[in-house]
């Protein structure tokens, strides 16, 4: 098995209503985005090219949440829609 080029990693963190810093799937559906990411990967067989993705806890930027890093390019994305993840 061959090590992926890229490591795509989606923030997933819930915490409890009202909490300070928030959640990125109170702030746009984090799980909900994180499955159809999944969905475009699979069926785009993103794998054979070389991309790997998984979900993350906390990225340490609630404010802009949801959020979607790729490294190592280290290039953040902010998808806020299902059609921002299409």
């Amino acid at each position: 098995m061959s090590s992926p080029k890229y490591h795509a990693f989606m923030c997933t963190t819930s915490r409890p209503e009202g909490h300070p810093r928030g959640c990125c799937t109170s702030k746009g559906g984090g799980q909900k985005l994180f499955d159809r990411l999944m969905q475009k990967f699979q069926a785009s067989m993103l794998w054979d090219k070389g991309v790997s993705i998984a979900q993350a806890s906390c990225l340490g930027t609630c404010n802009a949440g949801p959020v979607l890093v790729v490294y190592p390019d280290n290039v953040w994305y902010s998808p806020k829609t299902e059609d921002d993840i299409d």
